[in-house]
């Protein structure tokens, strides 16, 4: 007879995504900000084949549904690891959901583990907000306890969305909730042949991924050279390592940015399908920025659809300058004011305020309000005084102590 498997899962951000996301690394305690600090890597201690218990787990503060008090001899846990404030993990609910539907009669068992968190409260009003969207049983374990010190800890975790599967009180293997597809699934439901089989197939995923990953690092090294040869180089290979069609477009556009190939930008930004239209636009717009060539219709399109920069970069008000120089580009001068007005708001703010932007977007609305637009390298030069400045005010402080 097969046995059936439990799938426990601990989980927080993911993207939605062709390509497996990164796991979110731990969350510092104070408030968080567009940078995480990651936790050292632990030595590890628990690996495949080792006996672990399910008491921190029933210890756990339970917010919805029923964990057995004892692993349920042959079933599949699948342990979700998670957080509130994890994009990685909330994206990946949907599919940890649809797992623990489509294979709890066959002997799945999904657990959502709430880890680093500050407060169950909060866990129990986002859990009640998704509903029927997250149907599993869901526990709290917040900081510290004997789950993070006997499988976080032990299991080298440093970030989540981080996905665990045990049978019978013995721990399988850890993953990305994102690799665990029906076929994996399936395969961890065979028994000890179906894990060995899913275990190397998680290997070689994870070695493919790691060459994309150096591919991509070296592709953005060749596009801040803007070196259209070497960039176009790593594009074909890319092809070659099973990258998702959504990041050789990408690559493709960026390529077309660095060759100022309006034609094909325009082409590109009018494409509704378009998944990473957002940061494309940023850079879309850097590029138009520098070059007085740019036709007037691509630069009113970026100029249209600023927000979606600013919606992905939250830059403190730099976006909004870049806003205004192509609003003034564009012919509407008033607009440009607007936004100029806007970036001083922004800059004000704490993030702003962290980015040293409130002596730039004073001198740019000064400038706008006489009637004349900066160019780029009078802006460059704002930055570097700002700098300077950042740099004497380090020194003094050290001399200080």
């Amino acid at each position: 007879m097969k046995k059936p498997i439990i799938l426990l899962s601990c989980l927080t951000l993911t993207y939605a995504h062709a390509e497996s996301v990164p796991a979110t690394p731990l969350k510092p305690a104070t408030p968080a900000t567009a940078a995480t600090t990651k936790a050292e890597a632990p030595a590890i201690t628990l690996l495949p084949g080792a006996e672990v218990d399910i008491k921190p787990i029933i210890a756990a503060k339970r917010i919805q549904g029923e964990v057995a008090e004892n692993w349920e001899p042959g079933k599949l846990y699948l342990l979700e690891c998670w957080a509130t404030w994890c994009g990685p993990c909330i994206a990946a609910i949907p599919h940890v959901n649809e797992l623990h539907e489509k294979y709890r009669d066959k002997g799945l068992r999904v657990i959502g583990m709430n880890v680093w968190e500050d407060g169950e409260e909060k866990v129990a009003a986002f859990v009640k907000k998704k509903g029927k969207g997250m149907s599993y049983p869901v526990v709290y374990v917040g900081k510290g306890g004997a789950f993070e010190t006997e499988w976080l800890k032990a299991a080298g975790v440093t970030g989540i969305p981080t996905a665990f599967l045990v049978r019978d009180g013995k721990f399988l293997l850890k993953t990305h909730p994102s690799q665990l597809t029906d076929e994996a699934i399936n395969s961890a439901l065979q028994g000890d042949e179906g894990i060995k089989k899913l275990t190397e197939s998680l290997a070689m995923a994870e070695k493919q991924r790691g060459a994309r990953t150096a591919n991509s690092r070296a592709f953005y090294q060749a596009m801040s050279a803007k070196n259209v040869d070497e960039m176009n180089k790593y594009l074909e290979e890319a092809k070659t390592l099973a990258t998702p069609p959504q990041l050789i477009k990408s690559m493709e556009l960026r390529i077309a940015i660095v060759q100022k190939d309006w034609a094909t930008i325009q082409k590109q930004l009018d494409a509704a399908e378009n998944p990473m239209a957002g940061m494309f636009l940023y850079e879309a717009s850097n590029a138009v920025l520098e070059d007085d060539a740019a036709p007037e219709s691509l630069v009113k399109t970026i100029s249209d659809r600023f927000d979606e920069v600013h919606s992905v970069l939250r830059s403190g008000g730099m976006a909004h300058i870049n806003h205004a120089r192509l609003q003034w580009r564009a012919g509407d001068k008033e607009a440009a004011l607007a936004s100029a007005k806007k970036s001083v708001e922004e800059a004000q703010k704490p993030e702003g305020k962290a980015m040293r932007s409130e002596a730039i977007t004073a001198r740019f609305l000064k400038a706008v309000e006489a009637g004349t637009m900066p160019s780029s390298d009078e802006i460059k030069q704002w930055f570097a005084e700002v700098r300077e400045q950042a740099i004497k005010e380090s020194d003094a402080k050290a001399k200080a102590k």
